[in-house]
């Protein structure tokens, strides 16, 4: 393994001459290559840019190599960072508006397996992590599946361009180049997905349209530069059939009445063409010692 390691680490190092140059490593480079999959963006003739990120379960996973590679981890570290992000999205509120609160995983084993379930008595409460922790394994191991590539659109049911049921957008607004100050204070409200057949939702969150009331913006108007989220349920008015499957073509963002555009638009083909992970395994110290 460590020969097959220092010939993946000669990705990052192609045009390194004799100057002590830092280089980006192997996984940095993979995490580029998968932001730009996932990223879009648009500057309106009225100078204002918009730029979204698609956070997709893959695009998680190569920012968590990537950071793991640059803070010198070892792949149990890793693997234990994989399972946090699995566990805080499969386990976080959500809304009971609009049903999705069934998703979280406490709330279906209060329904399922336990619905006497008290997390202050300490058997009981050991009862439910095990069974979580088994939960989270399951999904890790379908990540690490050698069937499939490691980084692709979809894992299973929930996972994929979905984290845990929901298709999360990161939306990244600037008018530093713009006369205007357009109006944010409801911008969430008018943000919306549509899908390849034509249908629009809104996000939902604990916050209106926000994950959380931390999300709304703090200002009426745009004032350079603002970045908020917004959480779609993978499911369509009916609350059972999905938005996006395997068989989805695209999917397009769509902001209404920002500057002096009526509507933006960003749009992802699907599927996502991610970049390919030969070496799935971080190297171990002594292995990041033969690659310099």
């Amino acid at each position: 393994m460590a020969a097959s390691w220092v010939v993946f680490a000669l990705i990052g190092a192609v045009g390194i001459g004799c100057a002590p140059v830092a280089q980006p490593g192997p996984f940095e480079l993979i995490e580029d290559r998968a932001w730009k999959a996932v990223n879009r963006k648009h500057r309106g003739q009225d100078g204002i840019y918009l730029q979204a990120t698609f956070h997709t379960f893959a695009y998680e996973i190569a920012k968590a190599y990537a950071t793991a590679e640059l803070q010198e981890l070892d792949q149990g570290q890793l693997e234990s960072r994989l399972k946090e992000l699995i566990y805080r999205h499969a386990i976080s509120d959500y809304p009971a508006a609009d049903g999705t609160d069934i998703n979280s995983l406490y709330f279906q084993y209060l329904v399922y397996y336990n619905p006497s379930f008290d997390p202050s008595n300490r058997l009981q409460k050991k009862i439910f992590d095990n069974w979580t922790a088994q939960y989270v394994r399951q999904v890790l191991d379908k990540v690490y599946d050698r069937k499939f590539p490691m980084l692709r659109d979809h894992y299973d049911e929930r996972w994929g361009l979905t984290l845990y049921s929901r298709l999360v957008f990161y939306i990244y607004l600037d008018n530093t180049e713009s006369e205007l100050e357009p109006h944010i204070a409801d911008i969430g409200e008018r943000t919306f997905l549509v899908d390849d057949q034509g249908n629009r939702y809104s996000p939902s969150g604990l916050a209106g349209p926000y994950p959380y009331d931390s999300n709304r913006p703090k200002d009426i108007y745009l004032k350079e530069k603002l970045v908020y989220p917004v959480f779609f349920p993978n499911r369509q008015a009916d609350r059972k059939t999905p938005i996006v499957t395997p068989q989805s073509s695209f999917l397009q963002l769509e902001i209404e009445g920002l500057g002096q555009e009526k509507v933006r638009r960003l749009r992802w083909d699907l599927p996502l063409q991610y970049p390919e992970v030969p070496v799935r395994r971080l190297p171990s110290a002594a292995e990041r010692s033969a690659a310099q």
